[in-house]
């Protein structure tokens, strides 16, 4: 068996689990592989329409389908590769022992096994950010590489038109405050765009603040108290479980930083944000992966329904090796009306 041929690398990294990542694992739904290039969705934007009320005997009236449109989406390529040379093979690998050493083609089994995960995290990491971005957006702003990375020209992939923000009268932090009334707010705004909000997520100083604000803290259930005591859980990668509101609705504080596209290390949620939503109501679709795999005269075009796809070729002149891996998503809401962006501080 050929363990470099696509068709085995492809059940391997099928084999191996799924990254997880917050935003994107509650907020995303995903679905599976498409064929065609382009995605086609229903977009929905606005407020619930009322029945309409007939004389009687006047039979009924017609309501209009105008909550929904049908449009369609590209797919947002992704494409890192990692390159393997000599040197990559002659040398000891990082935690190789230095007895009993390994044979060049196995160093390059174990670089191989070891690129697939981390080329892999890296394309979930781009899957969470994308989701990041239609959160607190409602749009797909991203770079496209070109050049084998040298070169970079920003992209308008898709604007949802989201206006669903907002802000309240007092800052969370102030004096006289209102967390209480300004979440029914928040709910109420979510409501009216049809959406439901069974989540709530909202970044360090905002989780900070309610856990500090006294009056507040009265209305809030926090499982995890202890003899008075407030220990807000972390839970994994940045997340912690703050506690049940009123209303019984989670809410969890999301940290840590991310490298983006312009070289700036960013916030996952910045200061003073909350997010108010459902879980799974962002549709993932993944797009067809084509790529020419031979060289020589017998080469030609193949397409892979797939969610990743790998791919290894070698240059003679470079005398070195590439695996990639090839990833086509797009993350489209199910209704841009449905969810809430605030800024709380």
């Amino acid at each position: 068996m050929d363990i470099y041929s696509t068709r085995t690398q492809l059940a391997a990294i099928e084999m191996q689990p799924r990254v997880y990542t917050f935003l994107y694992d509650v907020f995303a739904h995903e679905n599976a592989p498409i064929e065609n290039d382009r995605a086609i969705y229903d977009y929905m934007k606005g407020t619930e329409r009322l029945a309409p009320v007939v004389h009687p005997g006047a039979g009924g009236v017609v309501m209009p389908r105008d909550r929904y449109s049908t449009r369609e989406i590209g797919f947002a390529t992704i494409a890192p590769e990692r390159i393997v040379e000599n040197n990559d093979l002659t040398g000891r690998a990082f935690g190789e022992a230095i007895l009993g050493a390994m044979t060049p083609q196995e160093r390059e089994r174990k670089l191989l096994a070891r690129d697939q995960v981390e080329m892999r995290e890296a394309i979930q990491r781009r899957r969470e950010h994308m989701v990041r971005q239609v959160l607190l957006t409602g749009k797909l702003d991203l770079f496209e590489y070109t050049n084998e990375g040298r070169n970079i020209q920003p992209t308008v992939v898709a604007d949802y038109n989201f206006t669903n923000n907002f802000t309240p009268t007092t800052k969370w932090d102030q004096a006289g405050a209102d967390i209480n009334g300004d979440m029914k707010a928040i709910y109420d705004l979510a409501y009216d765009g049809g959406g439901n909000v069974d989540i709530i997520v909202v970044s360090p100083d905002v989780a900070n603040t309610i856990l500090s604000n006294d009056a507040y803290l009265k209305l809030l259930d926090i499982r995890n108290a202890n003899a008075g005591e407030i220990n807000a859980k972390y839970l994994d990668k940045g997340v912690r479980f703050v506690g049940k509101n009123i209303d019984g609705v989670d809410i969890y504080s999301l940290s840590g930083k991310f490298l983006d596209d312009d070289g700036q290390r960013k916030e996952m949620l910045p200061a003073g944000t909350v997010i108010a939503g459902s879980r799974g109501m962002l549709e993932v679709y993944h797009g067809p992966v084509t790529q020419v795999e031979k060289e020589d005269g017998n080469a030609q075009h193949k397409t892979y329904i797939k969610k990743e796809v790998p791919l290894r070729y070698g240059s003679i002149a470079s005398n070195s090796i590439k695996n990639r891996i090839t990833s086509r998503p797009t993350v489209v809401p199910r209704n841009v009306d449905g969810w809430v962006v605030a800024s709380v501080l």
